[in-house]
């Protein structure tokens, strides 16, 4: 996937690049240069599979399938619900998901979660680059 910005004049760049960059170089948002079509949900799929479903696609071939679900499982293992965001029904049309069963018991866990070990990922990978390089 490759990212644009919203203001126009900054480069292309990769999911990796984008993660790192946080606003592009002329102060606007990176955004994908496409949308991909996502398929319906699985019946029965796990929160984390599902993740690795919809995330995957804005995030190749920075990153492949494999680490980004590895990714996913360290993240939203640390959650205390087994469904990790459930819905709880509040009535007969009415459904509430709890945001709250992370670490920090705060909604922000939901993302921040998984970007931290994203970043780490990202980082290691560059950091063993520079480090092949620097043997050559």
């Amino acid at each position: 996937m490759r990212y644009v910005s919203t203001r126009g004049s900054a480069p292309e760049l990769g999911f990796a690049d984008v993660l790192l960059a946080g606003l592009a170089s002329d102060g606007g948002l990176y955004v994908p240069a496409h949308w991909p079509k996502l398929q319906p949900p699985r019946s029965g799929a796990s929160y984390v599979d599902r993740a690795v479903e919809v995330m995957l696609p804005f995030v190749e071939p920075d990153i492949d399938e494999v680490t980004l679900t590895h990714l996913c499982r360290e993240a939203y293992g640390t959650f205390r619900h087994p469904a990790v965001t459930p819905l709880v029904q509040l009535d007969h049309q009415q459904w509430l998901m709890e945001l709250f069963h992370g670490p920090t018991l705060a909604f922000k866990d939901v993302a921040l979660q998984l970007v931290g070990r994203l970043f780490d990922h990202v980082l290691a990978g560059r950091a063993g680059d520079d480090r092949r390089s620097d043997e050559r």
